[in-house]
């Protein structure tokens, strides 16, 4: 027994594998119990680790690591010979600008000069369609220093940028209208987007708003009268309409009908008129119909229209309420933040003239009315809007007719001199008449030997007859016999045949 537990006390140092050897042992004397309740106890003080040395082992191997790296380290640091490179990456950007190759410092003016460029041309603009107004850049400030001392010199990094709450609401408020909430914050968004990336763009308001319904606030509204079936039929395809924010409404779209759409439109006329809307297209007439108002006139025709754009931020629909043939029209949406009103105003007549023309066709001293005249008049319509700022005044339109002139045509032939018939005069004469008739072959002339040379005549009855002017003297003549025939010689003078009297 003695020798086998000499034989099995084995140093720490001999090598692990008599662990093999003891085995073999075991095995042998397997039936020997309390030899290998020995052996156990024998091996297992052996194998017990002594923390003395292995505490003195750890120390010593730390000591000789920190004096090899501990010295390096520090000669490292002193000679800066290790020291990490400061200078961006070939990629490396801040916002959108190239840093690539710069250090931090370097990159830093670059940076100054590129924000400063972009901010001078005014890039940013807001309002929908050609309705646009600029967006100050002093609403954003722009921490450049910060921006580069947190860029990576890799990736490069962001443009760090802060808005000016105050300012941006005091801006919003100078607008047209007023910007809901999801509006005011999708604004924000996009400046901010915007200004970090340099870029140049236009906020449209429109492109965050939702259609308005039917329940809407009235805005605006005019009622009138339909005066035939095709404008019954305009009505009632404009009984709900969608106009979109920066869309247009034209009149051909309800009907092609010249005089219909002429009066339709003349209403809706009135009906924007009194709103911030743009009027893109309107036409009057050369003279104003009938039914229409005067400063409201549209004419609708082949080549001319009538057409409006939603200027707003917002949707309007427009809604048309027929009873009977009376008609209301009504814009409905979001109230305007400024009061809008159209007021018609210099309502003028002008006389018209008259023209005279001649014509041979008409009979001398005649005439005829070929044209009748009317006068012709002029109005200008303004569009008031009043706000907190004061009052604003603009011309809308400026609707002129001109004068139809009265047309007179007179004949150009001359008039005849008038005729003047003379009086006939009354010869006088002696030849009386006999009763019977017959006459007596006698002249009783005499003269009464007066000097104003006048004959007093009488009838057969005796009455004498008025007095005749005074005729001029006849030539003398010769004596006549006072009785006896004429014809008949004188007496003593003999036969007939030896001559007459001469």
């Amino acid at each position: 027994m003695k020798s086998i537990k000499k034989r099995y006390v084995f140093s720490h140092e001999e090598s692990i594998c008599q662990v093999g050897l003891m085995f073999h042992h075991i095995i042998h004397y397997n039936g020997n119990t309390r030899h290998l309740k020995w052996l156990f106890q024998t091996e297992r003080k052996q194998m017990m680790i002594n923390f003395k040395r292995f505490a003195v082992h750890t120390l010593l191997l730390v000591a000789l690591v920190a004096l090899i790296y501990v010295p390096s380290f520090a000669l490292i640091s002193f000679t800066g010979k290790a020291t990490v490179s400061e200078n961006f990456s070939d990629t490396a950007r801040i916002g959108s600008i190239p840093v690539s190759g710069l250090t931090r410092k370097k990159a830093k003016p670059k940076v100054q000069e590129a924000v400063t460029a972009w901010s001078k041309k005014t890039p940013l603009t807001i309002g929908t369609g050609e309705d646009t107004l600029p967006v100050p850049t002093e609403l954003i400030s722009f921490d450049i220093n910060q921006s580069v001392k947190n860029a990576s010199l890799k990736k490069g990094g962001a443009l760090r940028v802060t808005l000016d709450e105050e300012a941006v609401s005091a801006y919003l408020s100078t607008q047209p209208v007023t910007y809901s909430e999801d509006q005011n914050k999708a604004f924000k968004e996009w400046l901010i987007t915007s200004s970090q990336g340099l870029e140049d763009g236009n906020f449209d308001p429109a492109a965050t708003s939702t259609a308005t319904n039917s329940s809407g606030e009235v805005v605006s509204s005019v009622t009138f009268t339909t005066r035939s079936a095709s404008e019954d039929q305009m009505i009632e395809a404009m009984r709900n309409v969608d106009i979109k924010a920066g869309q247009l409404m034209n009149v051909k779209t309800y009907g092609m009908d010249p005089i219909a759409g002429s009066y339709i439109g003349s209403k809706l006329y009135e009906l924007f008129a009194k709103t911030p809307f743009e009027i893109v297209e309107r036409m009057p007439h050369d003279k104003l119909p009938d039914d229409i108002t005067l400063g409201y006139d549209v004419k609708i025709d082949e080549k001319t229209d009538f057409a409006v754009r939603n200027t707003q931020s917002v949707n309007y629909q427009v809604v048309a309420t027929k009873n009977g043939s009376d008609v209301t029209l009504e814009l409905r949406g979001t109230s305007f933040k400024e009061t809008v009103s159209a007021v018609l105003e210099a309502e003028k007549t002008i006389p018209y003239r008259t023209i005279t023309r001649y014509s041979a066709t008409l009979s001398a001293g005649t005439s005829s009315d070929t044209q009748a005249g009317t006068e012709g008049k002029s109005i200008e319509l303004y569009r008031v809007t009043k706000s907190n700022k004061g009052e604003v005044k603009r011309l809308l339109a400026l609707d002129f007719y001109r004068a139809t002139p009265a047309i007179v045509t007179k004949s150009s032939q001359e008039e005849a001199p008038p005729v003047v018939t003379p009086e006939p005069s009354e010869e006088t004469t002696d030849d009386s008449t006999t009763n019977d008739g017959t006459t007596d072959g006698t002249n009783d002339e005499s003269t009464d030997g007066s000097t104003d040379g006048s004959t007093d005549e009488t009838t057969d009855n005796g009455t004498p007859t008025p007095d005749t002017p005074d005729q001029p003297s006849a030539p003398d003549k010769p004596d006549t016999p006072t009785t006896g025939d004429p014809a008949s010689p004188a007496e003593g003078e003999g036969d007939p045949s030896d001559g007459a009297v001469g």
